[in-house]
């Protein structure tokens, strides 16, 4: 079996008294499109951060593809494409400049068709020598990507990569994410606050708060345990309403509005929910079951707090 992509054991990073980081444990299988959840302030930065060796962690340990980052440093982000904070680039020179000039800093690969390899794999192909300056926000982050990428890494590091992107942008982001894994056979280190971004595009994940692991395992595994909240559309809401009020599960009730109802169930629960009205003859349009990780990570954040 390969090496993890990371593992991570027993991090700390302390500010004076403040622990930013305070034990966070995680492991990043090869392949994975990893989610890297928590609030803001959680330690998501910090933590890569470390990864990135821009700070230095104050105990614990840091493995990528097998070896420690404290002694095998440069091997190891020969491998690591990232990008930890919003890209800057020069805004009167083209996209094909900046990465050239970029890449020579960085002793990448800067043939053209290097270049027009990473640009068209971040869907900038036909933009290749059009100024930065006429690109939107969301195509500022697809260069910066192809930039992450013009070493051709095994691992790439996103922290808040859509932030402050419209609901276009977002949707380019999350494919490119998806292609550079399915296609390009990259692991994806996804560092987010935004729920959907990590539940449409990654396998695994881990929400951490106050710097240490909360969960961590696969994102299905993850949405298809606990409770769901349950929507019942039915002309016949107060009646309906009644009846459930009436039965052992009307604590789980969480509202009631023109046309729908809404509880909270086991899975196993909706069955009988389900008999419970239609034997009283409740008219039921439709019963749509939802496991949204951000419900998820809400109980599980304010339960730690």
């Amino acid at each position: 079996m390969p090496d993890p992509a990371i593992a991570i054991r027993d991090l700390h990073k302390s500010y004076g008294s403040f622990n930013a980081v305070n034990g966070l444990s995680l492991t990043v299988e090869q392949g994975d499109v990893y989610g890297f959840l928590g609030p803001n302030g959680a330690g998501k930065s910090t933590t890569i951060r470390m990864l990135m060796t821009l700070i230095r962690p104050s105990s614990g340990s840091i493995k990528v593809f097998g070896m420690d980052l404290a002694t095998h440093r440069a091997d190891i982000l020969r491998r690591i494409g990232a990008i930890v904070e919003r890209p800057d680039f020069y805004n009167y020179l083209t996209a094909r400049k900046n990465l050239e000039l970029v890449g020579r800093l960085s002793g990448a690969d800067v043939s053209k068709a290097s270049v027009d390899r990473v640009l068209g794999i971040v869907g900038l192909g036909q933009r290749t020598d059009s100024k930065v300056k006429t690109f939107s926000h969301g195509m500022k982050q697809r260069l910066g990507i192809a930039q992450a990428l013009l070493h051709n890494p095994d691992l790439i590091v996103l922290d808040e990569p859509t932030t402050g992107l419209d609901p276009q942008g977002m949707v380019d982001i999350r494919d490119l994410i998806l292609e550079l894994s399915q296609d390009h056979r990259k692991t994806v280190f996804l560092s987010s606050h935004i729920l959907p971004e990590v539940e449409l595009t990654a396998n695994r994940m881990v929400i951490i708060n106050r710097g240490k692991a909360v969960i961590e395992g696969s994102v299905q595994d993850l949405l298809n345990n606990g409770r769901l909240k349950v929507t019942i559309e039915t002309s016949e809401v107060t009646r309906a309403q009644q009846l459930l009020r009436e039965s052992s599960l009307g604590d789980k009730l969480q509202s009631v509005t023109q046309g729908e109802l809404i509880i909270m169930l086991e899975r196993h629960e909706i069955a009988g929910v389900v008999q419970l009205l239609t034997s009283n003859n409740i008219p039921l349009s439709a019963v749509t079951p939802v496991r949204s990780l951000e419900e998820y990570f809400i109980s599980l954040t304010q339960e730690v707090a």
